[in-house]
């Protein structure tokens, strides 16, 4: 059995990159390995977990060289063909890295015992997003005594998150299986930083046959002026594709998309559902899971609204401070387009935040997607402090939605 590896996500804030990815630390705290759980599990039996605030653990981060440096980049819907391949050949690159992912449909689970741990009937399926990792380059961006685990992920095999085995109740030699036929055994356990706060990773050789083909973000490791790189990959790409372009201690996990939850924590605070794909972008979740979470409340400002209920107390606190603010004439009923929505995310194979109920879209008529915001900075000001993150800086601006990002400041 391979070594269990964890640590903290609370490391990337403030550590900085060296010639390794800024995940490196002298002592990494312990993961206890999920136990299994023999039993099978219906999918309305896939229910919202309570509202958490991870701990903060307390690491001692190994200084880096300051020659040495490391930055991510992506852009909205996936990389340009063959930009991983123009960047290494850039001045000062010395290493780079490509990483896929997908969301992939989960039929059944089993533990190491061969018990059956989840299993959804009735054709609905269990989404989980699924990272798939060149094992020749990638490891030079992980912490050195974990590289290994990386390099000798063998055909067949795959490793969790530390929340996705949580949330899958699994550890290693338990099995997954996927709709379109394949099935790997969980042989390592690791710290969601490790691969993109993804729920699971996967060996590039394995991509193809699990459906994994969209390039989302590079890792790069360099020397000289980060300022100077930035330009260079710019210019490296076709006109008109934005690009977001993060060094350590800038955002929370190097990932894509990397102003907001990833999905498997979002499952972690508003649970967990198995859904039949409909015509569109619709989705038709489980009856359980939407009868035990998804509530509808009259809110402040807003009427009646339809949400996750560990959304709506966020939700109707940042309306009742507006009005007792006297900025009730910021928010614009007709402009308020809902919260509960499951569906996928235009343009994308992404599962919305709206299909959880955790997002609400505001003063959308002055607010279109694609557009520079409107919004008032009184209001982006109140949201966030209740919680939300804005669309508004975007790579596609989407300056009318909210989405949950963190319990309301002083929780």
């Amino acid at each position: 059995m391979r070594r269990v590896l964890a640590l903290a996500a609370s490391l990337i804030a403030g550590a900085t990159a060296g010639g390794i990815l800024m995940l490196a630390s002298q002592n990494v705290s312990s993961v206890k390995q999920p136990g299994p759980t023999p039993t099978t599990h219906e999918p309305s039996q896939i229910t919202a977990a309570e509202p958490t605030t991870p701990a903060a653990l307390s690491v001692e981060v190994q200084p880096a060289p300051p020659s040495d440096q490391v930055m991510l980049a992506w852009t909205p819907g996936g990389l340009p063909e063959g930009l991983a391949e123009r960047v290494a050949a850039l001045p000062g690159v010395k290493a780079v890295t490509s990483v896929r992912s997908e969301l992939v449909h989960l039929i059944e689970s089993r533990d190491a015992a061969g018990n059956l741990i989840d299993q959804p009937t009735g054709g609905l399926v269990i989404p989980m997003e699924v990272m798939a990792f060149d094992p020749a380059t990638y490891p030079a961006f992980v912490p050195k005594q974990y590289s290994a685990e990386f390099r000798n992920l063998a055909p067949g095999e795959i490793a969790l998150g530390a929340t996705s085995a949580r949330l899958r109740r699994l550890g290693p030699g338990g099995i997954l299986q996927f709709e379109d036929g394949t099935r790997f055994t969980v042989t390592a356990i690791v710290d969601d930083v490790l691969i993109g706060a993804a729920e699971a990773a996967l060996p590039l050789t394995e991509a193809k046959a699990t459906g994994i083909a969209t390039e989302r973000y590079l890792l790069i490791r360099y020397s000289g002026s980060r300022k100077n790189l930035e330009s260079t990959i710019r210019a490296e790409l076709p006109e008109g594709v934005p690009v977001r372009i993060r060094a350590p201690g800038e955002t929370p996990v190097l990932r894509q998309g990397d102003a907001v939850l990833s999905p498997v924590l979002i499952k972690e605070r508003f649970g967990e559902f198995a859904y039949r794909p409909l015509d569109g972008l619709g989705l038709d979740l489980e009856p359980g899971w939407v009868e035990a979470n998804i509530v509808t409340s009259e809110i402040p400002l807003l009427g009646i609204v339809t949400c996750h209920r560990a959304f709506l107390p966020a939700l109707a606190g940042a309306m009742r401070e507006m009005q007792e603010r006297n900025l009730a004439f910021l928010i614009d009923p007709a402009g308020f387009r809902g919260c509960w929505n499951p569906r996928y995310i235009a343009g994308g194979k992404g599962i919305s935040r709206h299909a959880w109920g955790a997002a609400v879209d505001l003063n959308m008529g002055a607010n279109p997607q694609g557009l520079e915001s409107a919004q008032d900075p009184r209001l982006l000001e109140v949201m966030e402090r209740w919680g939300f993150t804005s669309g508004h800086e975007w790579l596609i601006p989407d300056p009318g939605h909210f989405e949950y990002v963190q319990p309301p400041h002083g929780d």
